[in-house]
């Protein structure tokens, strides 16, 4: 289900305050009801809310004051204030702190209606922009692919091959080994370069939401469609879209996206005008889809469609002697940010460079960043680097004459991440660099006893 506009409304006046809510409650908002303020801080600590409808003469923390808090401690959640015979300067002072509106009671039921509309518009519109704000930020600083290995000079070759070309291109690799850097360099390359590079993570969006993001939706499509909204296939028009983790797209969602790179046509949600879209296609998974297919858990003619060009990223594992160049420009960007300049001593680059790194680039990358913060020394060495590092070469690690898997190295530093982390799955992922999903599917994979991993009571 499509998501529904939430309203928390706080009115000590319990008729009105069941009276308010019925009314929203059958304009479609989720609507949640709170006598004092005091419930409703309680409230917004628990889940966020689109909009606050609150009396300005509240018993206790009056209006203006739980105002003033909400302004602090959730910014984006509109305010509408309202009351009887409230004086001018306390109606004033609340829309100087951001009051949308001031209503004055008896409250009529359209113009609630309307001012509640109006104040959810604004919401919606801010998350718009804040979205695009987020889209030119990616767009304006972009690292560029470190080269030292021989598979990834193949990579580099094959995208300046393809990018002046507008053929579609599927990224495959594993997680963290840098495929959207490939994307926004396909991109950077290509005739489109200056336009929309618009990316999008298929993997962590609800199918019914990741639909609106993509194709778009007009007002009243669903409960909470309170204003037209532009999809991606918009917004990157003329430029390049990138669906990351694309294997995890529903088929039903699949079966759409097809027919918008058969036909380059599309609906927003809820519209009757058909959209004519120029996007050139840069997906992304850490699947191998192949594969998906032969299971059945992606459409064969769509996998087709994305792989015209394919380009497999080769792990961090089977570049090693990237590493050191990759520590060096993580240590520059960080500079660029304003922390002091250091550098790695080689007995540390070594440990770095003997490392397996499931969780690739982006472990290595949050790795040298903890280490420059902690590390009081302008030179990072051994000491300064987790312990894990070291317990490679121990009880855990393989001796010289024995034969391990990458798997096996895998599942290894899954357990010893999950144990430094008491089993907090979340943390775990956020140390390796992989998405939470990822994680639990790897647990699966490797039939990792959780229970074992537990701190000891």
């Amino acid at each position: 289900m499509a998501h529904k506009a939430i309203v928390l409304i706080v009115e000590n006046e319990e008729g009105l305050r069941q009276y308010l809510g019925q009314a929203l409650s059958c304009e479609g908002y989720a609507v949640r009801l709170a006598p004092d303020a005091e419930a409703a801080l309680r409230d917004l600590k628990r889940e966020r809310v689109d909009l606050l409808i609150a009396d300005i003469f509240l018993p206790g923390i009056n209006g203006l004051e739980l105002l003033k808090s909400v302004r602090s401690e959730a910014p984006s959640t509109e305010f509408i204030v309202i009351g009887s015979d409230a004086p001018v300067q306390t109606v004033v002072a609340a829309m100087k702190e951001g009051a949308y509106e001031y209503l004055e009671k008896p409250i009529e039921v359209e113009r609630l209606r309307l001012a509640v509309e109006k104040a959810l518009e604004k919401v919606a519109l801010s998350k718009e922009n804040a979205a695009l704000r987020r889209i030119s930020d990616t767009r304006n600083a972009v690292p560029e692919i470190v080269c030292a290995s021989e598979e990834m000079r193949e990579v580099l070759k094959t995208i300046e091959l393809v990018a002046p070309t507008d053929l579609t291109v599927l990224v495959e690799g594993e997680s963290g080994v840098g495929k959207e850097l490939v994307a926004h360099r396909i991109h950077k390359l290509s005739r489109r370069t200056g336009l929309p590079f618009v990316a999008i993570n298929c993997g962590v969006l609800q199918e019914n939401l990741l639909e609106s993001e993509l194709f778009g939706h007009e007002k009243g499509a669903f409960t909470g469609a309170v204003s037209d909204h532009a999809g991606l296939f918009e917004i990157a028009d003329k430029g390049s879209l990138f669906l990351d983790e694309i294997g995890e797209m529903g088929l039903d969602l699949q079966v759409k996206l097809l027919r918008v790179l058969e036909t380059g046509e599309f609906r927003r949600l809820g519209g009757h005008k058909v959209i004519r879209g120029d996007v050139r296609i840069i997906a992304a998974t850490n699947k191998r889809l192949a594969d998906e297919v032969r299971k059945g858990a992606f459409r064969e003619d769509l996998f087709y469609r994305l792989n015209v060009i394919n380009l497999e990223v080769p792990p961090l594992r089977r570049r090693r002697e990237e590493i050191p160049a990759l520590v060096q420009a993580f240590l520059e960007r960080q500079r660029r940010r304003g922390l002091a300049e250091k550098r790695f001593s080689k007995e540390a680059l070594d440990l770095l460079t003997g490392y397996h790194w499931p969780g690739n680039v982006r472990e290595l990358e949050n790795l040298v960043e903890r280490a420059l913060i902690l590390s009081p020394r302008d030179e990072i060495g051994v000491a300064d680097l987790p312990r894990f590092l070291l317990e490679q070469r121990t009880d855990e690690a393989p001796g010289d004459d024995e034969d391990v898997t990458l798997a096996e190295l895998e599942r290894r530093a899954i357990i010893r991440s999950l144990r430094r982390n008491k089993g907090n799955k979340v943390r775990t992922a956020r140390k390796l660099g992989i998405n939470v999903k990822t994680l639990y599917n790897k647990i699966k994979a490797y039939e990792i006893d959780q229970t074992s991993l537990l701190p000891k009571k």
